[in-house]
């Protein structure tokens, strides 16, 4: 099934589900738990304890283990690209943009609780907590990148606007998942700089 970006960016947010707080509670729940003992060893039964609802209520919802993951990872996902979107929104300059879309996009996986376990515990995880091994994440955060890099131009991004955006998407997971030294991920200048002077000229 073709990925569409505009379907991901749809979902509503929390803020947007006061009607099914139940959910919500429930996903939290396997969020948490999979932050404890990662995601391969989710259980639904873990998550019913956690959330602190009844069985049927979480099965009612997801009858498979894999629908809950699945609803999970679609949430998360929902949740990093508009941190992205914040972080592009809140610069004026195109090219500051991409260096805040980059530093958006590393706080949000600095303060994730299931990424962060991932890249301390098993750096190579990463690509499974973020659904990456079925290109569902990369193929978004590439669509995303690369409407950025289009513009408002008419038509579609060019073959060499979907190279760039594949290629700083794919960086943004090896970064995660194995975070360098230099620049120091956990410095804000140092990430604005090192987005500016080296990702961002890709783009221009």
């Amino acid at each position: 099934m073709e990925l569409e970006l505009a379907d991901v960016l749809a979902l509503p947010t929390t803020d947007d589900e006061p009607a099914d707080r139940t959910t919500q509670r429930i996903l939290d729940a396997a969020l948490a738990e999979a932050a404890a003992s990662g995601l391969r060893r989710l259980t639904v039964e873990d998550v019913v304890r956690r959330a602190g609802v009844a069985r049927m209520t979480v099965y009612r919802r997801y009858p498979r283990r894999e629908d809950l993951v699945q609803a999970l990872q679609d949430r998360e996902v929902h949740r990093f690209l508009r941190a992205v979107a914040d972080g592009i929104d809140s610069a004026t300059d195109p090219m500051d943009s991409l260096t805040e879309a980059f530093v958006a996009a590393v706080e949000f996986a600095r303060g994730h609780p299931l990424l962060r376990r991932a890249g301390q515990t098993d750096p190579g995880s990463v690509i499974e907590a973020v659904a990456v091994d079925d290109a569902r994440l990369l193929a978004l955060g590439s669509a995303f990148i690369a409407r950025h890099i289009h513009g408002n131009r008419p038509g579609s991004p060019s073959r060499s606007e979907r190279w760039a955006a594949d290629a700083w998407a794919r960086l943004f997971i090896t970064y995660v998942a194995v975070p360098p030294t230099d620049p120091d991920f956990g410095d804000d200048k140092q990430l604005r700089r090192f987005a500016r002077d080296v990702l961002a000229p890709m783009v221009g």
